[in-house]
């Protein structure tokens, strides 16, 4: 639950609901951000979720290659199985199984690596756009900046989130310069 604090009458605002009767509504010491559109629309967000589709497409084309490669050796061994002696085969057998599953545990370590791909960013994000949010706090005269998500209902004025890319947009940018340290 959130509590604001109130401003003297002479800076409220009325707004009418349609039910007849104008509300006071006094400037905002809460104001709220849609995170994820933050990250989504800002070219920071944009440039990782190219690399993070990038690095899906690459781990799926690899995925599909060892499909292929392992279906052809798989039916080659198939095929030596009636044609050469028994050890031989249990041999290729088991050299296979142990590939097999040794590509298995890279692919999962790749795909566990793959689903820290976006948290990371994300964090990455907020750590960046962290100043520039507190900024944009302070020139709003709010003490609290919580995700939109949260509230049933907010008007419109306390929602910062095009404020915010725009800022973090000119500020950060793709986040390239931050990423390598020249920020």
């Amino acid at each position: 639950m959130a509590v604001c604090a109130w401003s003297p009458v002479s800076a409220q605002t009325t707004l009418d609901f349609g039910q007849g009767q104008p509300v006071q509504v006094a400037p905002s010491a809460v104001l709220v951000i849609d995170f994820e559109r933050a990250f989504r629309e800002s070219l920071f967000g944009q440039r990782a979720a190219a690399e993070i589709e990038k690095t899906r497409q690459q781990i799926a084309a690899e995925n599909n290659n060892f499909t292929e490669e392992l279906d052809a050796e798989e039916a080659e061994l198939t095929q030596l199985r009636d044609t050469i002696p028994l050890d031989q085969f249990r041999a290729r057998a088991d050299a296979f199984d142990e590939k097999v599953q040794t590509i298995r545990r890279e692919q999962d370590t790749k795909a566990r690596n793959f689903a820290r791909l976006t948290e990371t960013a994300n964090a990455r994000f907020l750590e960046l756009a962290r100043p520039i949010l507190t900024e944009i706090l302070v020139r709003h005269d709010a003490t609290l900046l919580d995700d939109r998500r949260n509230y049933f209902i907010v008007l419109d004025q306390a929602d910062v989130t095009d404020e915010a890319i725009a800022e973090i947009n000119a500020r950060i940018g793709t986040g390239e310069t931050a990423e390598t340290g020249q920020q």
